[in-house]
This record gives structure tokens, sequence and C-alpha cells, in this order.
């Protein structure tokens, strides 16, 4: 007599507790994400074949250099960020208070003159963007407070890299002044940051 085959049935995998953790990691990483923040001003650097990646382990220290020849600074190293703060606005008597500190930190460049500093504190970083604070850092000779912010930022943190930035239409005399800046200061080492060129197919 012949065996009775067993039914087959199909195999049933409950999903929705997948679907929820799926759901929860998304509504995480949406709620969590920090999105780049508006450039203050746009620079379009020249093309180069170089394909070295900038990588500063122990922090970078950028100086941006836009179209009419403005001078920007930016780090990525909190520490010297707030140090640089402290020491700028004792040097040309600022009193910092926890609103101007706040709105220094929720920047991510450092571009006016220290004498527009406490109006530029007072005011959230968009708004000092729309009121044309953003100059830029003076760097000639009769006045070169990048010395100052450079020379604060090195001494919080020494091992700091330097990366110029510039765009392709600026100003070589603004460049110039920047290397001579950083000479000044002993900072003999730079990169140069360059966007990559396109190779022919």
């Amino acid at each position: 007599m012949p065996k009775v085959k067993a039914k087959r049935q199909s195999v049933s995998l409950d999903m929705t507790a997948m679907c929820d953790v799926a759901f929860l990691l998304l509504t995480f990483f949406m709620l969590t994400a920090k999105f780049r923040p508006e450039e203050a001003v746009t620079i379009t650097p020249p093309s180069s074949i170089s394909e070295k990646p900038l990588n500063a382990k122990d922090g970078m220290l950028t100086i941006s250099v836009s179209n009419e020849g403005g001078v920007y600074l930016a780090t990525d190293d909190q520490m010297a960020r707030e140090f640089m703060l402290e020491r700028m606005a004792n040097r040309y008597g600022v009193a910092l208070t926890g609103e101007m500190k706040k709105n220094y930190m929720s920047s991510e460049i450092v571009g006016y003159p220290a004498g527009a500093m406490r109006q530029v504190l007072s005011i959230k970083a968009s708004e000092a963007k729309d009121k044309g604070f953003l100059k830029g850092i003076p760097v000639d000779s009769a006045n070169n407070e990048l010395s100052y912010w450079v020379g604060y930022a090195k001494l919080s943190n020494p091992e700091l890299k330097v990366a110029i930035k510039g765009d392709q239409n600026s100003s070589y005399k603004v460049f110039a002044d920047i290397i001579g800046t950083l000479q000044a200061q002993n900072i003999n080492i730079f990169q140069l940051v360059t966007s990559p060129e396109n190779k022919p197919k």
C-alpha cells in the first residue's frame, strides 16, 4: 500500500516586526541627521590632477578666499574654535554672553573684522550673512587680524593642519598675504584645496 504524502505547506513569515524596526531606524536617522549648513560664500576652487584627499586626524584649519578676495576661517576642532573666540574677544574688549557664544558656535566660519564682532555675534549666523557683515577677515599689512585667529588656533591645538581653499578667480595678492601670514606664524606646511580635473574617457 502506497505511503500517504503529507500535504506541503508554504512557509509564512510575519514581517510586521521587521517593518516596525525598519521604520523606527529610518525615523531615528531622519531626526538625528545634521544637514550641511549653507556656505557663507560660494567658492569654486581651481582644478588639478592631484587625488590626495584632505586628511587630518588632529583637526583641520581651513582658510577660504572668495572671488571678491574676502578671507574666511573655519576649523573642525571645537576646542580651538572656543579658544579663538575667547582670546579675540579679550583682545578687542568684547564682553561675551551665552547667546553670543551660541551664535558663534552655530556658525561654521569666521568672516568679519574684529571691530564688527559684537554686532555679528549678537545676531544669528544667517542674519549676519543677510545683513552683509561677512565681508572677510582683514589680512593686509596694515591690519592683519588673520594672524591673530590663526595664532590662537595653533596655540590651542599645535597639531592642527592648515589648508587654503581659494576661488579660481581670486586675487593672487590675497593668497600671497595669507601665505606670508602663515610663514610669520612658522607654518610652512599647508595644503591647497582643488577640485578634481575632468579626465578624458
